[in-house]
């Protein structure tokens, strides 16, 4: 993983964020990963995130891709709401398809299948951080867009 840079970014508007949810675009997210600290305002996730900044390397046994674990901390976070998701089974992976900021005062983490995390916050200020160093992996995310579908 010869073009990894650790990142460590600061959102502190609409366009940061839009930055932030690239870089987490098809995170694996484990259930267990997520945490809500309500009396410091504070929503943490902990994620493997696929780096699409860097370049596949290609050996013998195929093409490998990384992956890092990274962590995300929304600040000023007054309520948590949550849809289609079951926060009881910690064992479970969901992938983080975009992070958005709509007009509503809330931060909308959006997964596969129709689930939902909605933050509501009292203004925008988050930060993402890789916290360990990339592993390989075979995997690469795929979307119904580059099949054809």
């Amino acid at each position: 993983m010869n073009t990894y840079k650790p990142l460590k970014i600061l959102a502190e508007d609409s366009e940061d964020l839009q930055i932030i949810a690239a870089c987490l675009q098809d995170a694996l997210v484990p259930l267990s990963g997520l945490d809500y600290d309500k009396e410091n305002g504070n929503f943490h996730l902990v994620a493997n995130r696929f780096c699409w900044e860097c370049e596949p390397e290609d050996c013998e046994s195929g093409t490998f891709y990384a992956r890092v674990a990274a962590g995300l901390a929304i600040h000023h976070v007054k309520e948590v709401q949550k849809k289609d998701l079951n926060l009881q089974n910690k064992e479970e992976l969901v992938n983080l398809l975009t992070i958005h900021n709509l007009e509503d005062g809330c931060i909308h983490l959006i997964f596969s299948g129709g689930s939902e995390i909605k933050l509501k916050v009292d203004k925008l200020c988050c930060h993402l951080k890789d916290v360990d160093e990339p592993y390989c992996t075979p995997n690469k995310p795929c979307h119904l867009e580059e099949k054809g579908v």
